[in-house]
């Protein structure tokens, strides 16, 4: 990771965002992706971590993905808060992410799970 890298922490972070944790702000359990992410030095998120059970391991993302769109976004051109506000939403909602792996890309659609407390 280089010197310029800055975590952002996917999992738990919209909850200091949203009082109440409302999804949305329709009073639904606010969920997420359930992944450790790193700005890229590419202007993607490389995925640091992904916990065994959570959406994103269950969507097939990997450590060392790059995220390089979120609901066909460029994560290039989005605001920390954007890309969080994205990647968060209502349990059960889903969100579409384009990866970047071994040299391809693919699309994955990941269900956000609840966080816990």
């Amino acid at each position: 990771m280089g010197p310029q890298s800055r975590i952002v922490t996917a999992i738990g972070f919209a909850c200091v965002l949203l009082a109440g944790c409302g999804g949305a702000g329709r009073g639904q359990p606010a969920g997420g992706i359930h992944a450790k992410l790193a700005y890229s030095e590419g202007g993607g998120l490389r995925v640091i971590e992904t916990p065994a059970g959570g959406a994103a391991d269950l969507a097939g993302i990997q450590a060392n993905d790059v995220i390089i769109a979120i609901n066909g976004a460029s994560v290039r051109e989005l605001s920390y808060q954007e890309i969080v506000e994205r990647l968060r939403g209502p349990v059960g909602s889903s969100v579409q992410l384009d990866l970047f792996r071994l040299g391809e890309v693919r699309t994955v659609v990941v269900m956000r799970q609840a966080y816990s407390k």
